[in-house]
């Protein structure tokens, strides 16, 4: 009996130490999570997809037409070893956006298009990032402070989707280089550069 008594205490103080162990995984595992939200409306519900579940580009598109944006609107999630990144994408459905051309910034994989027609190549996303978002020298180019912000993102389909998610997480890392926190809103879409008529 006496040997019996400090092995059923080891026993316990086994099983207490493993329990305890594995809450530590569990909440040294949990990454933080970063959201980049657009419009919607309170009652719908998001609907999340893994980018890395997908092929290329077009499946992003293919998803976003077929998600009925009066019930639920799309989360594109981005995981990375550090941070997870949620972006929910603007849809645009049935309503009427009204924008100027330089509220829109066009990116692809090669290069940068702002105000519909001035190119840069895409090594000078940092700075046309942060003339988009900030426009602290007030440049008619780019949208004012109270103007509101749209990236658009096009990716040649015969590209991988890790293509995607490279250039989206070079624009997550520039925008929170910015360390101001700024609203703007994604776009994903195919069509390029939509041509709208200035007042």
């Amino acid at each position: 009996m006496k040997k019996l008594l400090p092995i059923l205490i080891l026993n316990c103080l086994l099983i207490c130490c493993g329990r305890n162990n594995g809450e530590k995984k569990n909440l040294v595992t949990e990454k933080p999570t970063q959201d980049f939200s657009s419009f919607r409306f309170v009652e719908t519900k998001l609907v999340e997809y893994d980018i890395d579940s997908l092929a290329n580009f077009n499946e992003i598109l293919k998803i976003l037409d077929k998600i009925d944006c009066l019930s639920e609107y799309t989360m594109f999630k981005l995981d990375t070893e550090e941070k997870i990144f949620r972006i929910q994408p603007l849809q645009i459905c049935e309503s009427i956006f009204d924008y100027k051309l330089r509220q829109i910034l066009y990116i692809n994989s090669d290069n940068i298009t702002v105000n519909h027609q001035i190119k840069f190549p895409i090594d000078s996303l940092k700075k046309v990032l942060k003339n988009h978002l900030l426009n602290q020298s007030k440049d008619k180019n780019y949208p004012s402070l109270t103007e509101k912000k749209l990236i658009s993102i096009n990716v040649d389909n015969n590209k991988d989707i890790s293509e995607v998610k490279k250039l989206l997480l070079r624009i997550v890392s520039d925008v929170n280089e910015l360390e101001t926190k700024v609203n703007f809103s994604f776009m994903f879409e195919n069509h390029g550069i939509i041509k709208v008529i200035e007042e």
